[in-house]
């Protein structure tokens, strides 16, 4: 049975899940406040990514005393280890723990050894518990807790905590996909757009960043690019929309955006 503090902890931790306004500070301020009531020594919380084929890949992983070594070495055996996918393939939101995965009649087998040679034994790691976030069979993410000797097995209560959480961090995980897909779609008519008025796809980009008022300096930072090329591509763009501004390329690009209309 849950504590009186165990339950005001895990209320904090809800409303600090839909609260947090970015999915990165989320990661972080969910890992940090959940050590409070479910202590570990290491922890990743990171996203899905799936590929064709089904090839998983972890995105944006926040880590607590992990080398980003290790992080790799966790989605290699999520895409190869029967043990590490035991979990994953069932596709759907749960909590668990590694001392309810393995049988004892699978304690000896390659999977099992794999993993405790490859990662569990060098990075001192006697336990995990975890919850994998999924919505309608896509994955989204996973937070994997870990425990060395010098803690126990995760008891039954502290299941009970990550079960309580599991839904919350899944439908926050949701709306943030279905919002980046709806970004990712508009920003996608827009650039498509702007090729249509004859500029490239990498002058459509940053057509588009001129209309959000970035600067030259701001442009170059999110592209990855040095501010000389963006300047040259600048250039490119106002020669074949006949504009020489900035103000100019925006009226020229809202111009044709309404005679679309």
């Amino acid at each position: 049975m849950l504590t009186n503090s165990e339950w005001l902890g895990i209320n904090e931790l809800s409303l600090l899940i839909h609260g947090t306004d970015t999915i990165r500070d989320m990661q972080r301020y969910f890992l940090e406040a959940l050590r409070n009531i479910v202590p570990f020594e290491r922890a990743a919380f990171f996203l899905f990514h799936e590929e064709t084929g089904g090839l998983l890949v972890l995105q944006s992983p926040f880590c607590i005393h992990m080398n980003p070594e290790i992080v790799k070495a966790y989605g290699r055996l999520v895409n190869t280890n029967g043990i590490c996918r035991r979990v994953i393939s069932l596709r759907r939101t749960m909590a668990y723990r590694s001392s309810d995965l393995v049988t004892p009649d699978e304690e000896v087998t390659d999977s099992v050894t794999e993993v405790r040679k490859s990662f569990l034994l060098p990075n001192e790691v006697s336990f995990y518990s975890g919850i994998v976030l999924a919505d309608d069979r896509k994955l989204l993410g996973e937070v994997v807790l870990y425990r060395t000797d010098r803690q126990r097995d995760f008891t039954d209560n502290e299941m009970e905590i990550l079960d309580r959480l599991k839904d919350h961090l899944a439908i926050r995980l949701r709306r943030e996909r279905k919002e980046c897909q709806v970004q990712q779609h508009e920003k996608d008519q827009e650039e498509s757009q702007l090729i249509a008025m004859g500029l490239t796809p990498r002058e459509s980009e940053i057509a588009s960043l001129v209309m959000k008022q970035y600067s030259t300096e701001d442009i170059s930072r999110h592209l990855v690019i040095s501010q000389c090329t963006t300047k040259k591509h600048l250039h490119n763009i106002f020669a074949k929309l006949g504009v020489s501004s900035r103000l100019q390329l925006m009226e020229a690009i809202r111009t044709w955006e309404r005679a679309r209309e």
